[in-house]
C-alpha cells in the first residue's frame, strides 16, 4: 500500500507526465468504509496498470473532503495509523482539481466512484467521466447511468465487501495481512460486528469476511477489533460541537443529514448545542436539518432522530410525516421532545426499529424534498 500511495502522490504533483488520470473517489462523508474502499480499489487499479505496463496512466485515490476536515474522521485515522499507513501520503479533494484535469483537452480523466453512486451539484459536470461504480446502496432511480458505466452495485452491509470481492476475483495476491485487515475493519463496523440485532450483515458479507481472515492470516478477535474501531469512532473528546456536525455528514437535495456517534438527545444536552445546529443551518442556507444519532454498547444499538427546522416549515412536516408513515422500512418512531425557540423548532424522536440506518432514511428525505419542490414550482 505504501508503495502505491507514494506513487500516487508523485503522480498528483506531476500530472503533465500522464495521458490518463484514473481517480478513485470515495463519498463526501469519508467514513471508514469509504476511505478504505478508495485506497484498496486504488491499489487494485494500480497493480493492474503496472501489470499492463501502462506508463502513461496515473492512479490516484482521493479522500472526498478538504484536508482540514480529516481530523474529525477519528476511526479512519486510527485504522490507517494502526496499519502503518502514513497520513501524509493521502490525497484530499482540495489538493487536486478534477475540473481542471477534465478541462485539459490533452488529458483523459476516468472516475471510479466507491461507496456512492450520485454526484453533488458541484461535480455534476464530471458525470460523463465515470467509468465504474462500486456501491452497497440501492440505486437511486433519479440517477440513470449509461450502459458503458460498469455498475457493481449490490445491497450488502459494507462497500468493503464488494471491493474485497473485486480483489479476490481480479488479483487475490495483494490480499496480504495488511490489506485483509484494512478491509475487515469497515465490514465489522458497518455490520456492527455481524450483529443479528442490527440485521445488516448479508451472506456475502459473512463469506467475504471469512475469506479475508483466512487469506490474511488474521487471528485477532473480531469483537476486540470492532470495539477498538468503535472506540476510535466515538472518541469525540477532542472534537468541538462544530466538528461533530461535519464528522459524518451527507447532503441530499440541499438537506443535510448529520450522523452522530452518540444519541442526538445527548448531543443537545451539551452547552450551546442548539445554537451550533442553528448556525450550521444558517451557514448552509438550509431550513431543514436531519440529525441522526446512534449509541452502540457491545452488540446493542440505540437510535434517535431529530428534525431541525425554521418555524412554520412545511417541508419539515412532510419529512416527519414520511418517516412516521413509512412501512418499508418501518421506523417505529416515538416523539420524545419538541423544543420550540424563537427562530427554529427541534423535534426529537426515539427510533424503535434500530435496524433502520441513514442509508434507508436518505432516500425518504430525498423523495420528500423532491415532491415538495415540484409542488411549489
Amino acid at each position: 500500500m505504501e508503495e502505491f500511495l507514494n506513487a500516487s502522490r508523485i503522480a498528483s504533483s506531476q500530472l503533465t507526465s500522464y495521458k490518463t488520470i484514473r481517480v478513485i473517489l470515495g463519498n463526501p462523508t469519508c467514513d471508514l468504509d469509504s476511505a478504505i474502499c478508495t485506497l484498496v480499489q486504488g491499489l487494485l487499479e494500480y497493480t493492474d496498470v503496472k501489470k499492463q505496463q501502462l506508463a502513461n496512466v496515473a492512479v490516484i485515490p482521493v479522500m472526498n473532503i478538504p484536508e482540514k476536515e480529516f481530523c474529525v474522521k477519528t476511526e479512519v485515522i486510527y485504522s490507517l495509523k494502526s496499519h502503518g499507513i502514513p497520513l501524509s501520503l493521502l490525497t484530499f479533494r482540495d489538493q487536486i482539481s478534477l475540473q481542471n484535469v477534465h478541462s485539459n483537452c490533452n488529458k483523459k480523466l476516468e472516475l471510479i466512484l466507491v461507496d456512492h453512486h450520485t454526484l453533488s451539484n458541484e461535480d455534476i459536470a464530471l458525470k460523463s467521466l465515470v467509468v465504474t461504480i462500486i456501491d452497497h446502496r440501492p440505486l437511486d432511480p433519479t440517477w440513470l447511468w449509461p450502459n458503458n458505466v460498469l455498475l457493481n452495485v449490490e445491497t450488502v452491509g459494507s462497500c468493503a465487501t464488494l471491493v474485497a470481492r473485486n480483489v479476490l476475483q481480479n488479483n487475490p495476491d495483494i490480499l496480504d495481512a495488511q490489506i485483509s485487515s484494512l478491509l475487515r475493519g469497515p465490514i465489522l463496523i458497518d455490520t456492527y460486528n455481524m450483529s443479528d440485532e442490527a440485521g445488516r450483515a448479508t451472506a456475502t458479507d459473512v463469506a467475504i469476511l471469512n475469506t479475508l481472515e483466512q487469506l490474511g492470516g488474521l487471528t485477532s478477535d473480531r469483537t476486540e477489533t470492532f470495539e477498538k474501531l468503535m472506540h476510535a469512532k466515538t472518541d469525540i473528546n477532542e472534537l468541538t460541537l462544530e466538528q461533530l456536525m461535519i464528522k459524518d455528514l451527507k447532503v441530499t437535495n440541499g438537506i443535510p443529514l448529520v450522523g452522530f456517534p452518540l444519541l442526538v438527545e445527548n448531543f443537545l444536552m451539551r452547552e450551546n448545542a442548539e445554537e451550533v445546529v442553528e448556525k450550521f443551518a444558517n451557514e448552509r442556507n438550509c431550513n431543514v436539518v436531519v440529525l441522526i444519532g446512534q449509541h452502540v454498547m457491545k452488540d446493542r444499538v440505540s437510535r434517535d432522530i431529530v428534525i431541525y427546522s425554521t418555524l412554520c416549515n412545511q417541508l419539515a412536516n412532510d419529512i416527519i410525516q414520511a418517516l412516521a408513515e413509512s412501512i418499508q422500512p418501518f421506523f417505529n418512531l416515538e416523539l420524545i421532545k419538541k423544543i420550540e425557540k424563537e427562530k427554529f423548532t427541534l423535534c426529537l424522536y426515539r427510533q424503535g426499529n434500530v435496524k433502520v440506518t441513514r442509508k434507508q432514511i436518505l432516500p425518504i428525505v430525498q423523495k420528500t424534498a423532491l415532491l415538495h419542490r415540484n409542488k411549489n414550482t
